[in-house]
């Protein structure tokens, strides 16, 4: 997986992200699945405006791996980007059952927030305390 997400990575190829989709939801092993959704992150760098709309039923699997999958993806492909969208997405995740999951989306979050101020944003408080 890791080898398919770096070399595909920014690319955005449609067919590379269908397999990793498919690979997603229907492998057995969950290490697969957390895998293949994260590379979503490595191949959507490049235009992350997208990542937050392809990973957002991902977010919401009953599998903790892959909900932590995609928050790692929103990380990875939106840090830095400020976009108000993955944000949302992870918010709800920051509050997930499983400590992992948790995990992932707070340090997604703080990947996407890295140069935010109160001034554009007024959830970065809230985040910071």
């Amino acid at each position: 997986m890791y080898a398919l997400a770096l070399a595909y990575s920014g690319t955005a190829n449609n067919k590379a992200i269908r397999q990793l989709l498919h690979f997603a939801v229907s492998n057995v092993s969950d290490d697969v699945r957390r895998t293949a959704v994260l590379a979503l992150g490595f191949f959507l760098y490049s235009e992350p405006e997208q990542t937050p709309r392809i990973v957002s039923l991902l977010s919401e699997s009953y599998n903790p791996y892959v909900r932590y999958g995609a928050a790692l993806a929103v990380g990875i492909s939106c840090a830095g980007t400020r976009l108000s969208e993955s944000i949302s997405l992870l918010e709800p995740l920051t509050s997930d059952v499983v400590d992992f999951v948790r995990q992932g989306a707070l340090i997604a979050m703080a990947m996407v927030m890295i140069q935010m101020n109160e001034a554009s944003d007024s959830r970065v408080g809230a985040f910071r305390r």
